[in-house]
Parts: structure tokens; sequence; C-alpha cells
């Protein structure tokens, strides 16, 4: 959904259990400028949905969430401070057709979010 407009992978690193992905956060896009115009943060919401992207492009099928379960936002991603950030992704074997993803956001020693996600095929 956002891949290639509020952000690109840079960099990846696929297994079968987990992902690494550094992104490049597209300091342009649009949702800046009402988020906020002069101190651009990246929304939370968007936020998740890039880790719903990243999972549905590890995988190679198109996911959705379910559920967002313990999502803790621990710094604000502002792109003109950090344009590119990393996404670490672990998940186990689906149950009932449900993924669960852990999601740690990151980039050098800051840590930006921890979230655990529950995916379903769209």
């Amino acid at each position: 959904m956002f891949q290639d407009d509020l952000f690109t992978i840079l960099s990846e690193e696929i297994s079968e259990n987990s992902a690494d992905f550094t992104i490049r956060l597209n300091r342009s896009h649009p949702i800046y400028s009402g988020h906020f115009p002069e101190d651009a943060i990246t929304p939370g919401v968007c936020l998740v949905q890039i880790g719903v992207d990243l999972f549905s492009h590890a995988s190679g099928h198109e996911f959705q969430l379910v559920k967002a379960k313990n999502v803790k936002f621990l710094q604000l991603i502002r792109p003109d401070e950090h344009p590119e950030i990393c996404f670490h992704l672990t998940w186990a074997a689906p149950e009932e057709n449900i993924h669960a993803v852990k999601v740690l956001v990151d980039a050098d020693t800051t840590t930006f979010i921890k979230m655990s996600l529950q995916l379903g095929l769209k």
C-alpha cells in the first residue's frame, strides 16, 4: 500500500521466519504536509501499515491487519532526523490462517516501536 510511495526498501534480508528491512521514508509524501508541515512526524497508523506491507513483501502474498496487540510507540519518527529506519519482523507458523508477526522498528541505537500484529490474507 505505501511501498514506493511513503517509503522505499533500501535493503532486505528474508529468511524462513524473519525479515530485516532498511527503508527510506519519503519526506515529500503528502501525509507529512498534514502531520506536521514544520515538524514532520510519521503517523503511527502508517508505521503499522508499513509493517503489514513489509510482511506481505517478505511472504509474497498480500496481507491485511486483523488485530494489533501490544503496540508501543517509544519514540517519534521524524523523517528529517531519521530518513532511514529498520524494520525487524519475526513470525511463527500461522494458526487458523492468522500470522502472528512481531515488529521492532529502530535506527542506530534508538528503538521507535515494538508491536505484535495479527495478519490475515487479503
